[in-house]
């Protein structure tokens, strides 16, 4: 039997609640409209069961998110459809309500396609309420228009589409305010119409595009003065990608096929390359202070002549080489040659590298080199390895930092997580591999070894 006590509420109690009550509704609708935007928009819109003070005030909220994908829950057809039936009136409510409302921002979420002839008439609604930041995005692989009224909205800061949304542009574009712009899988149906939105946006500085194999790009140029962050995704084939931005500080570069080139970027601080290797973009990025090789590009470091090709990078700092499978350690040593200043050299995914069957690792063969980097032995103070197992080849590299860094300060060795590979089992105990490495000689006196998760 359950048994329930209930005590009596005191006065202080009372005289507690009261003052909670009246602390909140004496707060002017100011301060709650900015609390409930910051409230995911079917919380904000719950709100107004509280009161008739509450009825309309989500109305005024800034900001406004929708999603459908808790429609992917449902198997049965003839349910999901009456959900979405209700999922569109919350929506069509949200957007009527709002009227000529200013917006902040919004954001749409869409995994179906019962709503693909709604989102025309919805973003039309966005743009009446001057919207600064509009993000988009639609994953139900359904081609569709944009709304021309798009390409002419004064008020955009923001604008971030991803999705198979066509980009049939009109005459005239105009993004005046415009910053941000995320073009993720759009479908871009020629070089023209890439050029016009581009030259559109004269005060942009942060520029993401993903080209897809389906696109018909075959010329893409990127000239902005203002531009400063940018990013690059191109799986095209015969794609040409020119890139004039002289104020640019981040680049995300990854180009599978086709080719790049680039002036030189000399105000770029951090850039991160993948792909195809492109021996112009590598002399337009040798002002860089911060590095990230990936993969496929580490990979071409080891079948190119490096003495003939590779510029210095003076400016470089810290440094992430992706490695851990079939190339050229030698060519890694003789890359560092042409950072003769680097203090920060990072492994991000280890030295080995985990096979696709998740049975083993990739191993590779290390021969005690004659070649010290100048920066290895000079400059480099910290050198961290992930995924770090225990094999011997591993051991004889970690030997071989410590033996040649004079003035490294610290050597970070992180752990391989055997607990998310379980057809894997460790084969070298922790213990084990810390004693030994003690016992190593150090160039370093001042040098720590962390062994760490």
């Amino acid at each position: 039997m359950d048994v329930i006590l209930s005590l009596p509420v005191t006065r202080n109690q009372r005289h507690c609640d009261h003052i909670c009550v009246d602390g909140i509704s004496k707060l002017p609708d100011e301060i709650l409209v900015r609390i409930l935007s910051h409230l995911p928009t079917k919380e904000a819109i719950a709100t107004s069961i509280l009161s008739k003070r509450w009825e309309y005030l989500w109305t005024s909220t800034s900001n406004l998110d929708f999603s459908d994908e808790f429609l992917t829950a449902y198997d049965n057809l003839a349910f999901r459809k009456q959900k979405s039936l209700i999922f569109k009136s919350y929506v069509d409510r949200a957007m009527f309500y709002h009227g000529r409302s200013i917006l902040q921002k919004c954001t749409m979420i869409f995994h179906t396609k019962y709503f693909s002839a709604n989102i025309y008439t919805w973003i039309c609604a966005l743009i009446t309420c001057n919207i600064k930041e509009l993000q988009l995005f639609d994953y139900s692989l359904t081609a569709q228009q944009l709304p021309w009224r798009l390409f002419t909205c004064k008020s955009l800061v923001v604008l971030k589409i991803h999705g198979s949304f066509v980009l049939n542009l009109p005459a005239y574009v105009c993004f005046p305010s415009l910053r941000v712009l995320n073009l993720v899988h759009v479908l871009l149906v020629d070089d023209a119409s890439m050029h016009k939105l581009l030259s559109s946006c004269p005060v942009l500085e942060e520029l993401l595009i993903v080209l897809g194999k389906v696109d018909f790009v075959r010329v893409l140029n990127i000239s902005f003065p203002s531009l400063k962050t940018l990013g690059i995704y191109s799986e095209l084939q015969d794609c040409r990608i020119e890139i004039n931005t002289p104020c640019l500080e981040f680049l995300r570069h990854t180009v599978v096929f086709g080719n790049s080139s680039a002036n030189l970027l000399s105000s770029l601080i951090w850039a991160e390359l993948d792909g195809r290797f492109s021996i112009n973009l590598f002399n337009a990025i040798s002002h860089v202070w911060s590095l990230e090789l990936n993969k496929h590009f580490m990979k071409q470091l080891s079948i190119i002549d490096l003495d003939s090709t590779i510029p210095t990078f003076n400016n470089l700092k810290e440094m992430k080489l992706h490695v851990g499978w079939d190339f050229d350690w030698k060519s890694v040593l003789k890359f560092l040659k042409w950072t003769p200043n680097l203090q920060v050299l990072v492994f991000p995914i280890g030295l080995l590298g985990l096979r696709t069957d998740g049975l083993d690792f990739f191993r590779f063969d290390w021969h005690w080199p004659e070649l010290v980097p100048e920066c290895l032995s000079m400059n480099v103070k910290t050198v961290e390895v992930c995924n770090f197992v225990g094999f011997e080849e591993e051991l004889y590299f970690m030997k071989y930092l410590l033996e040649c860094g004079k003035v490294m300060d610290k050597l970070i060795i992180r752990r391989f997580d055997f607990s998310k590979t379980p057809r894997i089992k460790k084969m070298v105990e922790d213990d084990k591999i810390m004693l030994e490495m003690l016992n190593y000689e150090r160039a370093s006196t001042n040098c720590e070894v962390v062994f760490t998760a």
